[in-house]
């Protein structure tokens, strides 16, 4: 598991269940490495080779080696050898093997030379990409399933920030995430049309000249936890927008929004309009001037703006999409399509 932030939402969701749990962490926050070492890594990975962060692989076949389990739930194994997994199954052939993972595996981004000859290794696939599902059966995934993007219940929820969080958070239009040309172009277009927009955790573009206007703020980090859902509660209207390289139809974002009591706005799609009402829950776009129109008028309608971010909220509650339902609905697939033997 990696100790980054959605991640470390999904554990403490996990300790709420009557589940006693062991934690490898493939990466960490703080981790300092030289500059040798990020080019190696950088090499390997346009290789098709994820490097491991935290001596990983040795760490899971020596808790393996000292104790049984039932379930072994892996995040995102892209530093996970073939071999580990073969390994694991020698040591407690009983034990079911999870993959779970938030990102479409066959973007090469978010996959690895490790992970795709691993697919026929686990147990079980969980994917939140619905074209993954069939996707993981042609390459020899067992048993495939697809969960909805949910939220976590100890970070994503409504608060009141204080006037000075007011000034530094709030916005009238705000965007949490990282740079996609579609989604500058979109924004240098509703900004250009007179829409202040502020943007965090654009990183890698955050100095491009293309988005230098003075209608965009750019806020140069990334916001994670308690500091995410200011951002969200200060800002009159959130955008959402889908990573197209990732062939999303929806995102974390899309439940973390409302979640916080926020106002949403995101591209419509299918998987949004399942998730919430049009114009009752969120509203959607699907143009671009379909998006300035939406913003000016809900700019102009506070009250109806502010009772769709509760109806939002009320659904999430209503509909359940928090990570503790998720991954409840989760260990009770593997439980029942597996009556684990004593160990």
């Amino acid at each position: 598991m990696e100790d980054r932030a959605t991640a470390k939402q999904r554990l403490m969701a996990l300790s709420r269940l009557p589940v006693d749990l062991d934690i490898i962490y493939t990466n960490k926050l703080d981790e300092k490495i030289s500059i040798v070492r990020r080019i190696g890594r950088a090499l390997l990975f346009r290789m098709g080779y994820f490097p491991e962060r935290n001596n990983e692989n040795a760490q899971l076949i020596k808790k393996l080696s000292e104790k049984k389990y039932n379930i072994l739930f892996i995040e995102k194994g892209l530093s996970i050898r073939p071999r580990s997994l073969i390994k694991a199954k020698q040591l407690n052939p009983q034990m079911q093997i999870i993959s779970y993972t938030l990102d479409d595996v066959f973007n090469k981004n978010n996959s690895s030379v490790y992970y795709l000859k691993s697919i026929p290794l686990y147990n079980f696939h969980f994917t939140n990409k619905k074209f993954n599902v069939e996707e993981l059966k042609s390459a020899g995934g067992n048993k495939v399933y697809y969960f909805r993007n949910a939220y976590s219940e100890d970070v994503h929820r409504p608060v009141i920030p204080s006037p000075q969080e007011l000034l530094f958070y709030g916005a009238d239009v705000s965007f949490i995430g990282t740079y996609e040309e579609e989604r500058a172009s979109f924004i240098r277009f509703i900004a250009q049309c007179g829409i202040k927009v502020k943007i965090w955790g654009w990183v890698k573009s955050a100095a491009s000249t293309s988005m230098k206007h003075t209608n965009i703020t750019v806020i140069d980090k990334y916001v994670y936890d308690d500091e995410y859902s200011k951002v969200v509660c200060s800002s009159k209207i959130n955008l959402c927008f889908l990573r197209k390289e990732n062939r999303d139809t929806e995102t974390t974002r899309s439940v973390e929004i409302p979640a916080c009591g926020g106002f949403m706005l995101a591209e419509k799609t299918v998987e949004h309009l399942e998730l919430f009402g049009e114009n009752k829950e969120a509203a959607f776009f699907s143009t671009k001037e379909e998006l300035l129109e939406k913003i000016q008028y809900y700019l102009k309608n506070e009250l109806q703006r502010k009772d769709i971010a509760a109806n939002g909220l009320s659904r999430c509650l209503r509909s359940n999409y928090s990570y503790s339902n998720q991954l409840k609905n989760i260990l009770f697939i593997i439980t029942k399509d597996n009556a684990f033997s004593d160990n």
